[in-house]
């Protein structure tokens, strides 16, 4: 996600991550024909859905009851993103805005018995056509949904898997399948053994099924943390606050929202103005996730006053925070981001969930308060002459992105842009 800092927002970035190499021309992974190696496995019965509506009740909803992401054998193990409860909401929001084309793919062994189901999404960016995972900011794992079909992932059988589901896809030039974790559970992931690029970022959690001293040690100063909330104590009426009704929520959210945009004007960087589509799919996603009481939504309050706020969602005994904001303008010297970071820990632990899961994103903040790292690989294709030409461009902006020049000039060109809206 992406998640406490910058939220990648552009449409016309699709938050891929352009490392090199790009594969070359004879790679497995572009290759459509049959490979000698691999003519004696498996033929799967595959088939792709172009709305989430049309795809099979094997798909999983978004679940207080779901399994657990860290250590479990059930099937199917899937993170939250890739419930139809999130797809649903991605399709009413990012789909409309990317121009995307869904593609929704189910893998079953020819008896019918699933093995693995992909969110995929094809969409033009710079008249190139992009494939990806549903993601574009909003979904901090990108993998499939993953059945415990008795098959043992190798290279050859992956390969043999991505051919078939290559028939299956509509055309696309490019292609970067990011975020991806190597388990879910217990679970291969078979997408993993095909990796080819870093990912642009790990993701980082808190485990809870230690003792609380245990993890408060893995916090950066706890006592500074502890020392602030009893200053805040001493102001007034202070509380941990969970929103339990549409309205406390939907309170909350526009907290959230506001204090969010305050920053991006504030760091002079794109935000939600330019890119509505981020608003719409919180306010979507908070209706959606609500009805499934997959929602959770916490504050740091004091005296009725919002300071800070986490949206979050939860999946089992697995905790995503996906967003945090805090009033940083009149309660920056109290920390309240750090000390509802360190409430909520307290709070999940209590109630007997396994991880506070702070998602993709490398932050220092992040790294320094979580005890858990996970590796994100992914994979990067380029299918066609203009999905090359697609990548050369983008790595050459990524460069010159990070040149001492662009950064002074950037804050210069959004000033710009704000100052002609008003």
């Amino acid at each position: 996600m992406a998640l406490f800092s910058s939220i990648r927002l552009s449409r016309q970035d699709t938050g891929l991550s352009f490392i090199e190499p790009a594969l070359t021309s004879d790679s497995p992974l572009r290759k459509t024909q049959t490979d000698s190696r691999i003519s004696c496995t498996i033929n799967y019965d595959i088939r792709c859905f172009h709305t989430v509506a049309a795809v099979s009740s094997d798909w999983p909803v978004a679940s207080k009851d779901a399994p657990s992401k860290l250590k479990s054998d059930t099937t199917p193990n899937y993170h939250i993103f890739q419930t139809t409860t999130f797809l649903k909401t991605w399709e009413k929001t990012y789909a409309p805005a990317l121009k995307a084309e869904l593609c929704l793919i189910e893998v079953r062994m020819k008896n019918g018995s699933p093995v693995v189901f992909l969110p995929f999404a094809v969409f033009p960016c710079k008249r190139t056509r992009i494939l990806s995972f549903t993601d574009q900011g909003v979904a901090d794992y990108s993998a499939p949904v993953l059945f415990d079909c008795g098959i043992e992932w190798n290279r050859t059988q992956v390969e043999n898997l991505w051919q078939q589901i290559l028939a299956v896809l509509p055309a696309f030039d490019f292609a970067e399948l990011s975020n991806m974790p190597e388990k879910i559970g217990n679970l291969i992931n078979p997408l993993f053994l095909l990796a080819n690029t870093e990912n642009q970022a790990n993701s980082h959690a808190n485990i809870l099924t230690r003792s609380w001293d245990e993890i408060q040690q893995s916090l950066v100063r706890p006592k500074a943390i502890r020392r602030k909330l009893r200053h805040l104590h001493e102001l007034g009426n202070c509380e941990f606050f969970i929103a339990n009704t549409f309205q406390e929520q939907q309170q909350l959210l526009e907290f959230m929202l506001h204090e969010k945009q305050q920053r991006f004007i504030e760091t002079h960087v794109p935000g939600f103005d330019q890119y509505p589509e981020k608003v719409h799919y919180f306010n979507e996603a908070t209706k959606a996730f609500q009805t499934t009481g997959t929602l959770h939504i916490s504050a740091l309050k004091l005296n009725g006053e919002s300071l800070a706020c986490m949206w979050g969602l939860v999946s089992g005994p697995h905790y995503y925070g996906i967003m945090i904001a805090s009033n940083l303008k009149k309660w920056a010297k109290y920390s309240p981001g750090h000390i509802l970071h360190y409430l909520l820990l307290q709070h999940l632990k209590d109630e007997g969930y396994d991880c506070l899961d702070l998602g993709v994103g490398d932050e220092e903040w992040k790294v320094q308060n979580c005890d858990l790292v996970i590796p994100l690989r992914c994979i990067t294709i380029t299918a066609t002459m203009r999905g090359k030409l697609y990548l050369y461009q983008k790595t050459a902006i990524t460069y010159l992105r990070s040149t001492s020049f662009w950064q002074a000039l950037r804050p210069l060109k959004w000033r710009f842009l704000r100052a002609l809206q008003r």
